[in-house]
């Protein structure tokens, strides 16, 4: 019998901690159930892994790099006619993402209590902020902004809020709140950008 491979075994935890996630929230489980659910030993996930939230905490690294390509994804060019059309396509389009990965609602939306979690996910929405604020400026000419905050990394983060408050009441985001959440995003924004911004030519 061919020997398994450390990189197939790693695919197995990783895939075993998704499968339970999809099921529950990530403070539920345990390096026992993942071990369980992979049909391998507990002492092999420990090798790898010292606790849940390490392993937790790896797999976040891939819900972030998604991130990045839902805000690159996000975007239909020929249908930027104002900013908020920026707006509303980026918050779709991460309101698209979490519904299809169940991971990143119980450990985005869902109640954890891991810390380092919770502080790569802030560290992560700065980067992704001024990400956000690459592609408005590829489009429109925006006025000065605050220097001490990123005003799109705060709006990424409040209609997570949003998201969030939803996914804990009923497990899921109802369209009525992704509504909710664009409307905020840009009444937020709005209080920093001019309602006709100048187009990049």
């Amino acid at each position: 019998m061919k020997k398994e491979s450390t990189e197939q075994r790693l695919e197995r935890i990783h895939e075993a901690a998704v499968t339970l996630a999809s099921r529950r929230s990530v403070d539920s489980i345990s390096i026992y159930d993942v071990a369980k659910e992979a049909s391998i030993a507990a002492s092999t996930v420990y090798h790898h892994y010292p606790n849940i939230e390490s392993l937790i905490c790896e797999l976040m690294k891939g819900i972030f790099d998604d991130f990045i390509h839902v805000l690159e994804d996000s975007i239909v060019e020929d249908q930027i006619h104002h900013w908020s059309d920026i707006n509303r396509m980026i918050e779709q389009g991460f309101v698209d993402y979490y519904r299809k990965s169940p991971l990143a609602q119980h450990t985005l939306l869902g109640q954890h209590t891991y810390a380092s979690v919770r502080t790569e996910d802030a560290r992560n929405d700065l980067l992704l902020g001024l990400k956000v604020e690459q592609i408005y400026r590829r489009y429109f000419v925006l006025p000065e902004l605050p220097k001490d905050v990123n005003i799109f990394a705060i709006a990424l983060q409040v209609a997570d809020k949003v998201y969030s408050l939803n996914f804990r009441q009923i497990g899921e985001i109802e369209p009525e709140m992704a509504r909710e959440a664009q409307v905020i995003t840009e009444a937020y924004i709005g209080a920093y950008l001019p309602k006709i911004l100048p187009k990049v030519n």
